[in-house]
């Protein structure tokens, strides 16, 4: 595996992605994108937090506070009751002056403007759910994902010192060894760069805001609105305060979204139909109409901020001037759920550098066998002059069982029917195994070769590929022809090693009662082994040998490549 191959494998596991694909689709985001609304707090709200009644109370004048006892001594209420209400009147009507038709104090009600803000709220809450419902199934991968967007130095330093394939082919892979890179991961991830780390906290802590922003109790809290009169709904302080205290969490620690988290949002929900290669207009026209509905629902949001004074809002409903609201939570378990998807990562690395580490070694016998320095690629695959990047599952065995077919088969052809033809076997049932085998052998083959025509580019696959590279021509008809013509090919591929492993065994089986000395109980010799081909008895024996020899081999290699190819294809 070449370092780019390697790179981009692990660019997969990190982004479901190769950097090739993310950055086309980086570009087409920045291309379609404009500036995304940033959302603000209202500034005048900062005081309300910070400064509680008994201190404003403190800081009245002297003869209003004397007013206030003199009014205490009349209602029976304490002072600074008193003067809570008062201020909370005032501050009702400051609210009325400058925001009309959020608050009817005079009756207690949370009027009809605000019940407009909220059915608003609840549209874009419902744009952002189904992203974070496709990041909720499984939160580790998003913040891996995500990182790679804010912080990618980040994959790169994991990849020198953690990634199972900076190591050496010749490295023991034992458990020492693997514990070792996990203990390398573990020590990046606890000594993140602090720029980088505030950069992808800030991110993780923006994408939670936005999160708890879709999770808010919409439907509930419109539930409590009544229609008196016409289009005004209305809605009693006292049925508002739970679901108010939710929504004041939230919009009392406003966080602008960065646009690394709606393009990572966006991404994400995208990576499967990226990588299958959907057409370039899809893919902008989505990126389009996604940028320009969340900064729709970010201005919808940042309406809600501008036009209500949550804080002063909550105050006045909770009849409390020290009321203050709670924190939003959810952002405490985003590292190590990021620490435990970067160790799943490490595990499937792990898994296929051994897998990698065999094939290597198994190239080492290859040559000696075979006289090959890798292993052969199928002669013709016309998908690889496509557009676009087509998987391809049977990369090893299809490539190996081709080749053999081209360079093996007709040269052992003629030995092995000479077995069938001209021997007579001690045992029947020997003869009726061997004739099995062998044509189970030659099946294989032949299905082979016929692949390999329809491949070959005056085939009929061959010609299908060769027109649709030319023509660039991108429809979901042309996707479904090709998953086709690629789904039909594994499959004859993968019906061809299993003639050919079956027939080839069996095949083994009986040759090695014709040849070897040590034979099992069941397969016996040849009665007259030694009188085929006459004179020329020991060079056919010689030659025989060499056909079992190379076939144990085939089979040898076949049954190595066969879980090779199987776990490249998950």
């Amino acid at each position: 595996m070449t370092d780019e191959m390697n790179r981009s494998a692990f660019d997969k596991l990190v982004a479901g992605m190769d950097a090739v694909e993310r950055s086309d689709m980086l570009e087409k985001i920045n291309q379609s994108a404009v500036s995304v609304v940033q959302l603000v707090e209202t500034e005048e709200q900062y005081p309300e937090k910070n400064v509680s009644l008994h201190i404003r109370f403190k800081g009245e004048s002297a003869l209003y506070r004397f007013f206030l006892w003199l009014r205490s001594l009349l209602e029976k209420k304490d002072p600074e009751k008193i003067y809570n209400e008062d201020v909370l009147a005032s501050m009702a009507r400051r609210i009325n002056r400058d925001h009309p038709g959020i608050l009817n104090h005079k009756n207690g009600l949370i009027d009809s403007v605000f019940y407009e803000h909220l059915r608003s709220l609840r549209s874009s809450a419902e744009f952002f759910k189904p992203y974070f419902n496709i990041i909720d199934e499984n939160p580790g991968d998003f913040y891996v994902f995500l990182s790679s967007f804010v912080t990618p130095e980040l994959s790169d330093i994991i990849t020198a010192e953690a990634d199972p394939f900076s190591l050496s082919f010749d490295t023991e892979p034992d458990l020492a060894t693997k514990n070792r890179l996990l203990k390398n991961l573990d020590s990046i991830l606890n000594n993140i760069d602090g720029a980088a780390k505030s950069n992808l906290y800030s991110a993780v802590s923006s994408l939670n805001w936005l999160r708890q922003f879709t999770r808010l109790p919409y439907i509930h809290f419109t539930s409590q609105f009544t229609n008196l009169s016409g289009n005004h709904y209305t809605c009693p302080y006292r049925n508002a305060v739970n679901d108010f205290s939710s929504f004041a969490a939230v919009f009392s620690n406003v966080m602008s979204v960065q646009n690394e988290v709606l393009e990572a949002m966006l991404m994400f929900s995208q990576r499967k139909e990226i990588t299958k290669n959907a057409q370039d207009k899809d893919i902008e026209r989505t990126i389009k109409e996604f940028i320009a509905k969340a900064n729709q629902c970010f201005g919808i949001i940042q309406m809600f901020i501008s036009n209500v004074p949550i804080i002063k809002v909550g105050k006045i409903i909770n009849a409390d001037y020290d009321w203050l609201p709670g924190n939003i939570d959810g952002v405490e378990g985003w590292f190590p759920n990021f620490r435990s998807h970067w160790r799943k990562i490490i595990d499937v690395r792990w898994a296929d550098w051994l897998r990698e580490r065999k094939k290597k070694n198994l190239e080492t016998y290859l040559n000696n066998d075979f006289e090959l320095s890798e292993f052969p690629v199928m002669k013709y695959r016309p998908w690889q002059a496509l557009w676009m990047r087509v998987p391809f599952a049977c990369e090893l065995t299809g490539g190996f069982l081709s080749w053999f077919c081209e360079n093996e088969y007709e040269d052992m052809m003629p030995y092995l029917n000479d077995v069938m033809m001209e021997g007579v076997f001690i045992r029947n049932e020997n003869r009726i195994e061997y004739s099995e085998g062998l044509n189970l052998f030659a099946q294989a083959m032949s299905q082979m070769q016929e692949l390999l025509e329809r491949l070959a580019p005056e085939g009929e696959y061959g010609a299908q590929f060769e027109e649709f590279a030319t023509s660039r021509l991108r429809s979901f008809q042309v996707q479904n022809q090709i998953d086709s013509m690629m789904t039909t090919t594994e499959t004859e591929i993968r019906e061809c090693v299993k003639k050919f492993g079956k027939g080839a065994r069996m095949i083994d089986k009986c040759l090695s009662g014709v040849l070897s000395e040590e034979r099992d109980k069941v397969h016996d010799g040849l009665q007259n082994i030694n009188v085929i081909k006459g004179h020329n008895n020991r060079v056919w024996k010689d030659s025989l040998r060499t056909c079992w020899e190379t076939l144990k081999k085939a089979v040898f290699y076949l049954s190595e490549l066969e879980p090779i190819d199987a776990a490249t294809e998950q």
